[in-house]
């Protein structure tokens, strides 16, 4: 339902604990993923004439730059889209710039799909074994936490005892 890094790396460690499987987590995450790089592939190239014709020059996407950027992408496309994928804030913008720019479909799934298979993996496995080490660190953050609150309560309450004892002088 919920795609991303984030969600990756949570369901990664819900599979620790056994609330689900590693193996299906990861499928799922691969689809989900490959499903959404889909929609903003289609966004661009079905949505590039009225966005780009009715909108495009209130933010300076020009038919220029829209052809240099076909260029780039028919010669660059693959490393786009696997950077894409690594620098995951700029995924959805180079998804949908693929679409924009009628990247060959073929190409675009292999490459995305070449992409997604790792970048998946590592963060299903990081939250698998990492996110057992976060729910343990959980409960020294409690421990640190009640210790922190006992500290300052003392310290507000020192501090009140001085100043009343200092407006004592005063008075």
């Amino acid at each position: 339902m919920f795609e991303g890094p984030i969600a990756t790396m949570v369901a990664g460690f819900l599979s620790s604990l056994g609330y689900m499987n590693l193996w299906l987590v990861y499928f799922l995450v691969v689809v989900a993923d490959l499903s959404s790089d889909a929609l903003y592939y289609a966004l661009g190239r079905w949505g590039r004439k009225k966005f780009i014709e009715k909108y495009g020059h209130y933010v300076g996407i020009t038919k220029e730059r829209i052809e240099k950027l076909e260029g780039q992408f028919h010669r660059h496309g693959d490393k786009m889209l696997i950077f894409g994928k690594i620098a995951d804030p700029l995924s959805s913008t180079i998804q949908t710039i693929a679409g924009t720019s009628r990247m060959n479909l073929r190409k675009y799934i292999f490459w995305n799909v070449v992409a997604t298979l790792p970048k998946s993996l590592i963060l299903v496995v990081f939250g698998y074994y990492f996110g057992e080490a976060i729910h343990s660190a959980d409960s020294y953050r409690q421990i640190l936490g009640v210790a922190i609150s006992v500290l300052g309560i003392i310290v507000i309450g020192a501090y009140l005892l001085y100043r009343s004892k200092k407006k004592k002088e005063f008075d």
